[in-house]
């Protein structure tokens, strides 16, 4: 797999399972039934990381769209701890009076873990938001000495010879 293709194909598996995070973490996990009143339990009230593992995962997508090499390597690794403290925050919590949804939470929580993984070890050959317009100069000369001698500096051309100097 081509490293683009890996790169799409990570950053768009890891917005789904952020927004299916969050979407899960506002559902209703149980009820709890008491003598007068009965209350329901809503997933990030229950486990509130739930809900920073949704907000780092998203961030770390828009992060790694936004850097390269070690800058993509820190938020991967950022996501990684979030979502194994969310795993650990939905492992020790009380099932009693909850329904399956936390197990959903909690195989999200352990997909972002793995798209967080993949982010942290392979985006390094990933391609750059900004690499199709960066462009270096040749050593010898540098952008204003390109302006000068009437080349454009954000095009592959040679500098005019015969254009004397003011």
């Amino acid at each position: 797999m081509s490293p683009a293709r890996k790169y799409l194909l990570t950053i768009v598996l890891q917005s789904i399972l952020a927004v299916t995070l969050l979407w899960v973490g506002g559902l209703t996990w149980g009820t709890v039934q008491g003598e007068l009143v009965s209350q329901d339990l809503v997933g990030s009230d229950l486990d509130s990381l739930t809900f920073a593992v949704w907000a780092v995962s998203f961030a770390v997508v828009i992060g790694v769209l936004a850097t390269r090499t070690w800058g993509r390597r820190i938020l991967g690794t950022m996501g990684m701890v979030t979502g194994a403290a969310g795993i650990y925050s939905l492992i020790i919590l009380d099932k009693d009076g909850l329904n399956a949804l936390w197990i959903v939470a909690l195989v999200l929580s352990s997909g972002l873990v793995m798209t967080n993984l993949i982010i942290t070890f392979f985006s390094k050959n990933w391609p750059t938001l900004s690499a199709r317009y960066s462009r270096s100069a040749p050593p010898e000369q540098d952008a204003w000495a390109l302006l000068d001698a009437g080349v454009d500096p954000t095009l592959e051309s040679e500098p005019d010879k015969s254009r004397p100097h003011d």
